[in-house]
């Protein structure tokens, strides 16, 4: 049995076999990490525990490190740690980014670091300074694709490709289609937004970061529009 010694809270109950990670011992090695890989600068904070902190999840925002998309489009790049001991999550590293203008957490397609067997040692040999470094660079490229989405049109075969993907329920579709003609720069003869891949990512960003209706559902969407952004990236 997992238990909160302070609350008496049963987490969840596991085989012998199992390893907990505690949620102290992630956030350690992952922040030795970051502090051992230089040009990261300084850096923001966000803790947010849940289920009488049976899951973790914690942000780590590189103010120092800003990119720029489009003219006044800044955006900064994120690490974001999950733990859990509900075994709702698996131990995750992963990185995202900030967008500045509309306070948006941007998802990455790919993910970066996933540790399902629970093995406390693991995390001493897994090489996180490395990883974290490579994250970066590969949060380098991303800027590129955002940038090159920036220049290409929403064509309806992606937006349908994509709602498909994420399987919104009605209020859901209703909410981010009202955003979407918001955000349009108009709309062709048969009514058919017109924007940028850049911003109709956004737009879906936009409802994940700020109407998911819990922290479950936040990560879940994120989980969905991770897979869906191979539908934008498509020529």
């Amino acid at each position: 049995a997992i238990v909160g010694l302070d609350t008496g809270k049963l987490y969840s109950i596991v085989s012998k076999d199992y390893r907990l990670i505690r949620h102290e011992v992630a956030i350690a090695e992952v922040e030795s990490a970051i502090h051992s890989t230089s040009g990261l600068g300084p850096f923001e904070i966000d803790t947010a525990f849940y289920n009488d902190g049976g899951r973790v999840r914690r942000t780590y925002r590189f103010i120092g490190v800003t990119c720029e998309v489009n003219p006044g489009d800044f955006i900064n790049p994120e690490l974001r740690l999950f733990n859990s001991y509900d075994l709702t999550w698996p131990f995750i590293l992963d990185i995202g980014a900030y967008r500045l203008i509309c306070s948006n957490g941007l998802v990455i397609g790919t993910m970066f670091l996933q540790l399902r067997k629970r093995h406390v040692s693991e995390l001493d040999r897994m090489g996180l300074q490395e990883k974290v470094k490579n994250a970066l660079e590969r949060f380098d490229k991303e800027i590129l694709l955002w940038k090159d989405w920036a220049q290409r049109p929403l064509k309806e075969d992606t937006y349908n490709r994509v709602f498909d993907a994420m399987d919104f329920g009605k209020n859901a579709t209703a909410e981010i289609e009202g955003r979407i003609g918001a955000e349009a720069e108009g709309h062709d003869p048969r009514g058919f937004p017109m924007m940028s891949l850049w911003a109709f990512f956004n737009v879906l960003c936009w409802y994940v970061t700020h109407k998911a209706v819990s922290q479950n559902h936040r990560v879940d969407l994120e989980r969905r529009l991770k897979g869906a952004i191979r539908h934008l990236s498509r020529r």
